[in-house]
This record gives structure tokens, C-alpha cells and sequence, in this order.
């Protein structure tokens, strides 16, 4: 028991060492939203995300990264790497219009009727785009572990999906950290979505797909 605890640690953390940037760039929103309310420009479209919508869409997302590589590990069957790192085109949407928004504080109060199930999604689809190489890893540990020694991992994994929740609000919270993003996270914000999603692209072998397309 001990050792599957530690190597469930070890696999969840060094699969989703990225996940923290990724939510320090959520929770970040937060903050931006609050600057709004001042009559200032917020960072991304989706005002109306708060800290709820993040922590669902989280849990939302891993899940559905989880009940893939269960069905991986039961049947063999794997959804191809390149096709759900076509959901990265989602981080870079956000970020286009989070840029774009910036130049009009009218676009901005228009984007507060964001939907909470259009927030969840977004949420939701960038841990899923994200997490190809999740499903990659937990696929062969599924397979080869016994079904008590499974949902032990399963256990260790969603407590540690919260821990690094937690530590991703917090950085954001850091004074220094804090600091800057409350001085150029209305332009860092969309840029590190836009490379994120760029860069889920480019790890899954996404950009021949979209080669391929046209």
C-alpha cells in the first residue's frame, strides 16, 4: 500500500508538474476580475469565472482524463494523442480574446454574461488538452496494478488534483507574484494561454493535424 501511494505521487506530480502555471494563469483571472469593477481592462473575456467554476472545471477535466485511461487500461483502446491535443486551440482562443478585449472596456462588461457551463468547459477542455501525456502515464498503471491497489491511486490522485489546486491559488497570491500580475497580467494572462496552447499543439503532434486539414 505504501508503494503504490508514492508511486501514485510520484506519477501525478511529474505528469502535471505544467498543470500549476496553468492554474496560476486561471486563478489569475480572479484578480483581473476585480480590477474591472474599477472601470480598468480585465485580462480575458471570461469575467465571470470564479474561483468555483476553476476547481469543478479541474475536477471535471481530470476526471474525464482518468475515465480514459481506465478504458485504456480495461480494453486497449486509446483516443490518439494528436486528436485530443487539438483541444490546446482552446487556451489560444481565450488568449486572442483576452488580447482583443483589451482594447475595448464595453466588450468587457458585455463578456460578464459568460455562462458558468461556458466557463466550466473552458475550464475543462484546457486540463483535458493539457493532459495527453496524463493518459499516456496512467494508462499502463491502470493496466498493471491490482483493483484494490487502483483505486488507491485514485484516491491519491484527486487529493493531489486539490493540493495542487491549492498551491496554484496561493502562488497567485504570493506578494511578489501578485505584484506583477496586478501590473502586467492584463497582457501576461492571454500570452501564456496563447503559448500554452501553442505548446499543447506542438508537444501532441496537433499541428499535423491542422496541416493535414488544409
Amino acid at each position: 500500500m505504501f508503494t503504490t501511494i508514492i508511486s501514485s505521487i510520484v506519477a501525478f506530480a511529474s505528469s502535471n508538474v505544467d498543470d500549476i502555471f496553468v492554474l496560476m494563469a486561471l486563478f489569475s483571472q480572479l484578480r483581473t476580475t476585480k480590477v474591472e469593477e474599477r472601470g480598468e481592462a480585465i485580462a480575458l473575456s471570461s469575467a465571470s469565472l470564479n474561483r468555483r467554476q476553476i476547481i469543478i472545471g479541474q475536477y471535471l477535466g481530470f476526471s474525464s482524463l482518468i475515465a480514459l485511461s481506465i478504458i485504456g487500461a480495461l480494453s486497449s483502446f486509446l483516443i490518439p494523442v494528436p486528436w485530443i491535443g487539438l483541444l490546446g486551440l482552446v487556451p489560444i482562443y481565450l488568449g486572442f480574446k483576452g488580447l482583443l478585449n483589451l482594447r475595448s472596456t464595453e466588450s468587457d462588461h458585455d463578456d460578464k454574461n459568460t455562462s458558468t457551463a461556458g466557463s466550466l468547459f473552458a475550464v475543462s477542455a484546457i486540463t483535458i488538452a493539457n493532459g495527453g501525456d496524463n493518459i499516456a502515464i496512467y494508462i499502463p498503471i491502470f493496466a498493471g496494478q491490482s483493483l484494490n491497489a487502483n483505486i488507491i491511486t485514485l484516491v491519491v490522485f484527486f487529493i493531489m488534483l486539490a493540493v495542487w489546486i491549492f498551491l496554484g491559488y496561493k502562488l497567485v497570491k504570493a506578494p511578489v507574484i501578485a505584484k506583477v500580475l496586478g501590473e502586467y497580467g492584463h497582457v501576461a494572462v492571454p500570452v501564456v494561454l496563447i503559448g500554452l496552447g501553442l505548446f499543447i499543439l506542438y508537444h501532441s503532434g496537433s499541428l499535423g493535424l491542422l496541416l493535414f486539414v488544409r
